[in-house]
């Protein structure tokens, strides 16, 4: 019995990281994230598949207010491939900012340039919420919702949809 209680403190433990205030006024990040969503065609057609991969720069403006620039790219089966090239900007907003696990809420808006032959642009924006996960002082994993709303000619072609994405973000303290 001693030991399957200690095996279970040694293992709760491990779980348990002292987090040293995960964002804090000042901090500039890097963040990666991508995976594999689905948007929902324009004209009702069905849905297509999409591999989506994003990179930010993001500051906090206070210990819970992050604005940042954003680059993203997209391949897109619409039955012809396409690929989508997006720069804007995103802002978040962090609750508990001192904690290991940091949910947050925010919104953002990106230009989109889409190439299938022919080129188009549009916008592309919406929410995001996600949280992360403190892994050291410096490195934090975190998931995120985001929810893409398509406009402009892209929007001809993209209606709207949902995508879950895995990603890493660096921290200069």
């Amino acid at each position: 019995m001693k030991r399957w209680l200690i095996l279970l403190t040694v293992g709760c433990l491990a779980f348990a990281g002292a987090a040293s205030a995960s964002v804090q006024k000042g901090d500039t990040n890097i963040e990666v994230l991508g995976g594999w969503i689905n948007e929902n065609a324009a004209s009702g057609s069905g849905d297509v598949d999409v591999w989506f991969l994003s990179g930010a720069v993001g500051y906090f403006v206070t210990d819970n207010i992050q604005i940042g620039a954003v680059a993203a790219f997209a391949s897109i089966d619409t039955g012809s491939d396409m690929t989508v090239y997006a720069l804007g900007a995103r802002g978040k907003y962090h609750f508990m900012p001192t904690n290991q696990w940091v949910p947050y809420v925010g919104g953002q808006v990106l230009w989109a340039r889409a190439d299938n032959g022919a080129s188009t642009d549009g916008v592309l924006w919406g929410p995001v919420a996600g949280a992360r996960y403190e892994l050291n002082a410096y490195n934090d994993f975190f998931v995120e919702y985001q929810y893409h709303l398509w406009s402009g000619d892209i929007g001809d072609t993209i209606d709207d949809g949902h995508a879950i994405l895995l990603g890493i973000v660096h921290q200069f303290k």
